[in-house]
């Protein structure tokens, strides 16, 4: 399977002095990262190797190294610490689900969604379809 993302794509949108070194570690958190759209996005495959939507490959490696990048950040999955000196405290909390986790944000899911086609987003289910009221009386309709 084509890998789309490299360890240097996560190390070099890091932010901070605290970039991972160790690039075999990164490379195989990258794996696991695009294994996890690939199962999330399906269709993303063919959709990259079609090549109508320009900067899908773009999001795609944003994506992954974001992923990469939390998971290097928070590798303890804490999801919340407090550190108190005399009388200053500082609290940290980390957001998502998972903190820490492997995983996609929602925002992230739907950028990577977002040019699918035939895909059904929104359904309605009407309750009373077929119902057939036995005492003959009819619905009232406002």
């Amino acid at each position: 399977m084509a890998t789309w993302t490299t360890a240097d794509d996560v190390t070099d949108s890091w932010i901070g002095a605290d970039a991972p070194t160790d690039m075999a570690l990164v490379g195989l958190w990258v794996d696991r990262a695009e294994r996890l759209v690939r199962g999330r996005v399906p269709s993303l495959v063919a959709r990259i190797a079609l090549g109508d939507e320009p900067d899908l490959l773009d999001t795609v490696k944003d994506v992954v190294s974001s992923m990469v990048q939390r998971v290097f950040r928070n590798p303890e999955g804490i999801r919340q610490t407090n550190e108190t000196t005399g009388p200053f405290t500082e609290s940290r909390t980390y957001g998502g689900d998972v903190p820490g986790g492997l995983d996609m944000t929602p925002a992230e899911l739907a950028a990577l969604t977002r040019g699918e086609t035939g895909r059904q987003r929104a359904y309605e289910i009407d309750p009373l379809a077929g119902y057939v009221n036995p005492w003959g009386a009819t619905w009232l309709s406002l």
